[in-house]
């Protein structure tokens, strides 16, 4: 059992650097070789966990869904209304994909795996946008979220939070918590029933923290009548 923890440690490890690695150079331009000098190992030992590129663009797939999943129980579990829920899976997805994952970029590839895999994993990214889908539509139903349409909601949403990693860096001027909590504001207040006044004027006003508790939202600025 520790021999099989250590060795999935170890995938988990170079899945996360490759993924890196595919996200700046882009996955026709990444050999397994490039991948194996990268990571500071053989391509035997590379080998060993993945036989062939696409098959470990398969793992990085999973691994997104994974993380996907695991967000949306979580927010499930803690939020209070559809939009609660559908914020916070959001967030936690956002969150984990560029702190760490660097996967987010490679659900673009999709089309460079194998058929099976490819269909194995369109499979599942449906069940993921039909849970996201429904969040939405049970905010609807609690009057939590204004009336629209699910399914151009969920397109939007995931669109804007899968193009992050192309521009976000972590050398830049805001942390992944603070980000994934301004964007979260963004999205709330197109979606709520009772959007807020104004937004925080600036992203790094949030608190520098993970969500693993509810965000104290900064205070807005104050606006006066003329």
């Amino acid at each position: 059992l520790a021999r099989e923890d250590q060795r999935e440690r170890k995938r988990e490890v170079l899945l996360r650097e490759a993924a890196a690695l595919i996200n700046k150079n882009g996955f026709h331009a990444t050999s397994l070789e490039d991948i194996a000098i990268g990571l500071g190992v053989t391509k035997t030992a590379l080998y060993y966990y993945f036989p062939n590129k696409q098959k470990l663009l398969s793992a990085c797939m999973d691994r997104v869904m994974k993380v996907a999943f695991e967000a949306a129980e979580e927010a499930k579990a803690r939020g209070s209304s559809g939009r609660e829920k559908l914020m916070l899976a959001l967030q936690l997805y956002l969150e984990k994909l560029i702190d760490e994952m660097s996967c987010c970029v490679i659900v673009s590839e999709e089309s460079s795996m194998l058929p099976e895999d490819r269909m194995a994993h369109q499979k599942q990214r449906d069940k993921y946008d039909t849970i996201i889908r429904n969040l939405v539509k049970e905010g609807i139903k609690d009057g939590s979220i204004v009336p629209c349409d699910p399914k151009l909601v969920t397109f939007t949403l995931l669109g804007a939070v899968h193009w992050v990693p192309k521009w976000f860096s972590h050398q830049g001027d805001w942390s992944s918590a603070q980000l994934s909590h301004a964007m979260m504001e963004l999205f709330e207040r197109a979606l709520s029933a009772k959007p807020a006044a104004a937004l925080a004027r600036s992203v790094a006003d949030w608190p520098d923290a993970a969500s693993a508790s509810p965000p104290v939202k900064p205070k807005a600025a104050r606006t006066t009548r003329r």
